[in-house]
């Protein structure tokens, strides 16, 4: 089903359960449902890319957090943040990438505490080999949008990741 026949009938869905006397604010859960549908678009279209070369998104996402980190390396902890998982999903991704020969682990030299994963050369090469095809993707993805609408939908992105960082604080001890 394409997204927009989707989108029609999750609205539709959401107005039924409003009409039935239930108090909700349908344009954000709408909004947000959106987002969601969206985000998986996406990762639907990128995981054609990855399969190939025995990837999952989330697998990629931390090799390229690898990539782009100073020293090309980094702990699984700070990984969690920077690719959004958990920490025992973390532990399968930093796994998979170890036993593909993408990065290697090992004990940080300056405190035996911390693991680092540090992206091998195979690992950046393949990182090399998969961006100009997934750029090409997420071009096509935001093809439809100018230039100006690219800058107001970071912007409103940003505001919108502000707001629920401080909902978010409210219920956080």
């Amino acid at each position: 089903m394409a997204l927009l026949t989707e989108f029609s009938a999750i609205r539709s869905g959401i107005e039924r359960v409003a009409g039935r006397g239930v108090d909700l604010p349908t344009n954000e859960v709408m909004l947000t449902r959106k987002l969601k549908h969206l985000g998986a678009a996406m990762t639907l279209h990128l995981q054609r890319l990855l399969q190939p070369h025995g990837l999952v998104e989330a697998d990629f996402i931390a090799l390229m957090q690898l990539f782009g980190s100073p020293g090309m390396s980094a702990s699984p902890g700070e990984l969690c943040g920077l690719t959004a998982q958990r920490p025992t999903n973390m532990t399968r991704i930093a796994d998979a990438l170890v036993r593909k020969r993408l990065a290697t682990r090992a004990t940080d030299a300056d405190d035996r505490r911390r693991v680092v994963l540090r992206i091998t050369a195979r690992g950046e090469r393949l990182a090399r080999t998969l961006l100009p095809q997934l750029s090409a993707e997420i071009q096509g993805a935001f093809a439809a949008l100018s230039a100006r609408d690219k800058r107001q939908l970071d912007r409103l992105l940003q505001r919108l990741a502000a707001s629920l960082d401080a909902h978010t604080e409210e219920f956080d001890p």
